[in-house]
């Protein structure tokens, strides 16, 4: 099945979960939650699921199965995008298949948002007229407590769960601001383009664009030492962390120092810190010397090089109806 239209009618709030790694349980529990979560706002979910095919396929035997009680009310639609990568699906909700709401809400497929959080975050972005985002603030981990205490008295935007008002999309999609393919901190970069107001060059950075709700939070499995496939996880995280620090200082260079716009960012993250690292290369060196791992890193960057599949749409795997659709559907 290929893209099915927009539905008549904005919803209040629409909903995208994003996943690839994830058991088919991790995810449904993520979704159900997220659907639970929006009921209250009368909004539409999109589930995207990248490069991994058996997992959108999974998931949608499983929602035609269990999507009842209440759930049916909710439009849900299901996508599998043929690129394997976090950035690229960003895009592609953002430009191809976002239904147009008042508030937008990003959940990672392993993040069980508590009940009241969407509702939280809704209001809050409602009452703040300076702000263009709101993020939720994390409850689990040993991290969780100086994470949140941090977010509150400096801002920040928390790549698990957080929200983007609808002017503020509808600016990303006119001035065609894209997320650089293969990034991995794709929080900390929407979150300091927000930040400039979405125009470093006219804007000066602002912290009060980002709102931060003390009470809005996800729950999710930590990793454990004594399982194998968690300390593999955590190894690769490790060096994809390594990868974050490079971007942060590419994109500080391209924003703050240089007040470049922000859809001007290169379309990859390799060129993104490869043009750091070519005009400020004393910096560079030195941060490769210090941190070995940054240089691991940037090697597996570069076995990275082939982005053909950006240019293949996103595919409705499934979709719900709502009850004035029923009988009136017809198979795609």
């Amino acid at each position: 099945m290929n893209c099915a239209c927009r539905a008549e009618g904005s919803p209040t709030a629409a909903v995208s979960v994003f996943s690839s790694r994830e058991d088919v349980d991790t995810l449904m529990a993520s979704v159900t939650a997220a659907i639970d979560a929006v009921q209250a706002l009368a909004g539409e979910v999109d589930v995207l699921v990248n490069g991994n095919r058996a997992l959108a396929d999974a998931c949608a035997v499983r929602m035609a199965g269990s999507l009842r009680g209440g759930r049916e009310a909710t439009h849900v639609r299901l996508w599998f995008i043929p690129l394997g990568d976090k950035a690229h699906t960003w895009n592609t909700y953002v430009h191809q298949l976002w239904p147009s709401a008042a508030t937008s809400f990003f959940i990672d497929g392993y993040a069980v948002v508590e009940p009241s959080s969407l509702s939280l975050m809704h209001k809050l972005l409602a009452a703040s007229s300076e702000a263009l985002a709101a993020s939720a603030v994390p409850s689990v981990g040993a991290s969780a407590p100086r994470l949140k205490a941090e977010m509150l008295s400096r801002g920040g935007l928390h790549g698990n769960l957080y929200a983007l008002r609808g002017q503020a999309m509808e600016r990303i999609r006119e001035r065609g601001f894209r997320l650089p393919l293969g990034l991995y901190r794709t929080d900390a970069v929407l979150g300091a383009a927000i930040c400039f107001g979405l125009d470093p060059a006219n804007h000066g950075w602002n912290r009060q664009r980002i709102t931060v709700h003390p009470e809005a939070t996800w729950r999710f499995e930590p990793l454990h030492w004594w399982r194998p496939s968690d300390l593999l996880s955590h190894a690769r995280r490790s060096v994809r962390q390594e990868q974050g620090v490079l971007e942060n200082l590419a994109v500080r260079r391209h924003f703050d120092e240089r007040r470049l716009p922000c859809e001007s960012l290169p379309r990859s993250a390799l060129e993104l810190i490869d043009d750091w690292m070519v005009t400020d290369s004393a910096k560079a060196a030195a941060l490769m010397r210090r941190r070995p791992l940054a240089r691991v890193a940037l090697n597996q960057l570069r076995r990275r090089g082939d982005w053909s599949l950006a240019s293949a749409p996103p595919v409705l795997v499934w979709r719900s109806h709502s009850q004035a659709e029923k009988g009136l559907a017809t198979e795609e």
